[in-house]
C-alpha cells in the first residue's frame, strides 16, 4: 500500500503541484494512525524532495533571477520555521479542522474559476 501511495503522491505533486500533501497526511493520520504533527512534518519532507525533482525537469534555468530565488528561499526557510513552531502549539484536532477548511475553500475557489 505504501508503495502505491508513494506513486500516487509523486504523480499528483509532479502533475498538479497540489493536493499530494493532503493525501499523504490523511493516509498517515487516519489509516496508519500517526500523530498529526509528525505526519505533517513527514509530508513536508517527502514533498520537498518531490518538488525539487519536479523543479529540475520543469524549470527553465535560462531565465533565473538569482536575487528573487535567494529571497524566496530565505523567506521560505524563515516562515517554515515560524509555521512549524506555531503548528506544534495547536491541538491536532484543530490543525486537522483548519487544514480541511482551507482545502475546502481552495477547492470551491478552483471549481468556481473553471466555470
Amino acid at each position: 500500500m505504501i508503495y502505491f501511495l508513494g506513486l500516487i503522491i509523486g504523480f499528483l505533486n509532479g502533475f498538479f503541484t497540489s493536493g499530494a500533501g493532503q493525501i499523504l497526511v490523511f493516509y498517515l493520520v487516519f489509516i496508519k494512525k500517526f500523530e498529526t504533527h509528525k505526519s505533517r512534518a513527514l509530508s513536508i519532507c517527502v514533498l520537498c524532495i518531490s518538488s525539487i525533482i519536479s523543479l529540475i525537469f520543469l524549470f527553465d534555468f535560462s531565465k533565473i533571477k538569482i536575487f528573487e530565488i535567494i529571497f524566496i528561499v530565505i523567506s521560505s526557510i524563515l516562515f517554515g520555521v515560524l509555521g512549524t513552531k506555531i503548528m506544534k502549539k495547536i491541538n491536532s484536532n484543530i490543525l486537522n479542522l483548519i487544514s480541511g477548511i482551507l482545502l475546502l475553500v481552495l477547492s470551491v475557489i478552483r471549481f468556481i474559476s473553471l466555470r
